[in-house]
Formats: C-alpha cells, structure tokens, sequence
C-alpha cells in the first residue's frame, strides 16, 4: 500500500474512467454474488481452512495492467471493501487478515504494473504481469501461513488444483484488459462471465468426497455453513436422522445421496445438508436412507424438510424436520420420544 501511495505516477481523466468502470463492475459483483461467495467460503472453511480463493482478481489485475499504481490500488481497495459482506460469516470473519490479503492483491498488483513497464511487446508483457500477479499473490499467502504456523494449508495452497479459479480469474481479467485497450465497451461483458464462474465455484464446492470414514461437522460449524447455503440457493433441503452411530455416518457418506455437509447435532441425531436438491429428491432420498438404515441394522428414523416448501432459513428447515422426527418417534416407538432442541 506505501508503495503504491509511493508511486502515484501521471493519472489521465482516461484513466479515471478506467478506474471507475472497473471499480463499478467490482462493487456490482459483489452485490449479486454475496449468498453464494458467503456459502462457498462457510462450506471451504470446513473443508480447506483459510485457503478460498476469489474473483477480486479481475479487476485488480486489470487496474494494475491499465492504471497508475496509485490509482490500481484504489480500485483495489474498493472492490475488497465492496466484497466484505461475503467474507464477514460469524465465526470466520477476521478484519485484520482481510486487510492483509488487501494489501497482498496491492503488492501482487505492484508486481503485474512493473512488468508492464518493461520494455517487451505488449503481449509478451501481459503474459509476464500475469504470471507475476499469480505469484507474487501466492507468495504472499503462503508468506502469511508459514508466519502463523499453518502448514497444512500451506500444502494445500502449493498444489495446482488449488489454483484453477485464479487461472480462470486471470484469463477473464486479460481478457477485459483487451477490450478496454480497444474502446470496447463489451468490457461490461466480464461480469456475466464472472458470475458464471462464481456459481461454478459454487458448484464445484457443494460436494463432499467419496469418503466413508468422513466425520461430521461439529454443530456451530454446521449450522454456519446450513444458515448460508440455504439462505443463497433457492431449492435445498435438510434431512435429520436420530442417531449418532458410527455406522449411520458411514452408510450416509458411502451412499453419497449428494451430503453437503454432515453435522452431529448434539445428542438429537445427525443433520445433513442437501443443497440444490428439490423436497421431492429429498424424500426419495430419505426412502432410500430408511431402507438402507433398515438392511444394516441401524435402528434410526429418517426426516426431511426442504426449501421453499416448508420454510426460507435453515431454522425453518430444522424446525420442520426436528418436528417430522418427533412425530415419527411418537408413531414407531411409543415408548420413546425426542426432546426437541432448545
């Protein structure tokens, strides 16, 4: 950040055009997409800590490429400001280090700018400020992890998969940076593309690995992650077994019957999150879970709730089931009943 307040360069009334197309196309990003960035990064938190990457990318590699360094990192900063809301989970939600992977885009950005004033074809150069965005950033991640000790993730951060989203992120910001150089104005085209690769995103992080011995979620984070992908899609569902068996979560990650995540609910049974999944799938799925319940042994009852049929939130969606297994209870096992959760 001193760097670029350093080098504040000759800034054109061009340029502050520029400036303010890419800060506006960041600030609406982030205002459509804010469910969903806030459900991926509830659902990657459980299964890569600290380790989720964004779109900021877009804009800020494309500020730094076009923009004084100054001017780069004040479009930086607003659209980090803009993305807030999606990283501010309960919980998760730590300013300092917001601030630090800021002010890391800034030095990435810092990197891509200098290379952009070497003295090499145009297209030579973007592909250089390119790669020294990329690494410049990681490196200062990974700067950060080994400071506070988090090797794991640090693996993580190190292997090619971890990357395909910046890869993405990059080539649609290159891809901006042409049209704009050009005076087109489909630049406004790199927010619909940044949309769809958001909800790829998305996608791509509601799925659990074919796991059998996978553990459940602690209840806190579960009920993080359930309260932010039920609020961002708008069909998901929620299935309830009251058992805690070993054996119940074995058989529920091996039948893979598409388990978001998986949650122990204290002593009221397992929570398991369906998103995408419609009320009718959710049924046809816990038919298929009491049956395979039933074949093992595993003495459990089986409820589903589903949104919108039977509510908006995930307390809607645990209020009906929690019901359904109550009722049910009342039904199968008169002798026995369900204290509802508090």
């Amino acid at each position: 950040m001193c760097l670029a307040l350093a080098s504040p360069g000759s800034i054109q009334q061009s340029d502050l055009g520029t400036a303010a197309l890419l800060a506006s196309l960041s600030i609406v990003y982030s205002r459509f997409t804010v469910g969903w960035e806030r459900a991926r990064r509830a659902l990657r938190q459980e299964k890569l800590p600290t380790l989720c990457p964004n779109l900021l990318a877009t804009w800020a590699f494309a500020a730094a490429v076009l923009l004084p360094l100054t001017l780069a990192a004040a479009v930086i900063t607003v659209a980090a400001i803009a993305e807030w809301p999606a990283r501010n989970i309960a919980g998760q939600a730590t300013p300092y280090r917001y601030v630090y992977s800021t002010a890391g885009a800034i030095l990435a950005a810092t990197a891509a700018h200098s290379c952009m004033a070497l003295d090499l074809p145009e297209p030579l150069a973007l592909a250089l400020a390119a790669l020294g965005y990329m690494l410049v950033g990681v490196a200062a991640v990974a700067l950060a992890m080994v400071s506070a000790g988090q090797y794991q993730a640090l693996s993580l951060l190190l292997q090619a998969e971890s990357h395909k989203l910046e890869v993405l992120t990059i080539a649609l910001a290159t891809a901006q940076v042409q049209m704009i150089t050009l005076g087109i104005p489909l630049a406004w085209l790199s927010l619909p593309a940044a949309i769809v690769i958001q909800r790829w995103a998305v996608q791509s992080d509601l799925r659990v690995t074919d796991d059998p011995t996978i553990r459940p979620m602690t209840e806190a984070a579960w009920l993080t992650v359930a309260r932010e992908v039920v609020a961002a899609c708008p069909v998901t569902a929620i299935m309830r077994i009251d058992t805690t068996d070993p054996a119940a979560v074995s058989l529920v990650a091996r039948m893979q019957v598409g388990c978001d995540a998986i949650g122990a609910m204290g002593k009221s049974g397992l929570a398991i999150l369906l998103a995408d999944c419609p009320g009718a799938n959710a049924e046809a799925l816990a038919t298929r879970m009491r049956a395979a319940l039933h074949q093992q042994n595993i003495s459990a009852l089986v409820a589903v709730a589903a949104k919108p049929r039977d509510g908006q939130t995930s307390a809607d969606l645990l209020a009906v089931s929690e019901a359904e297994l109550i009722t049910r209870a009342a039904v199968q096992r008169p002798s026995k009943s369900l204290r509802p959760e508090a």
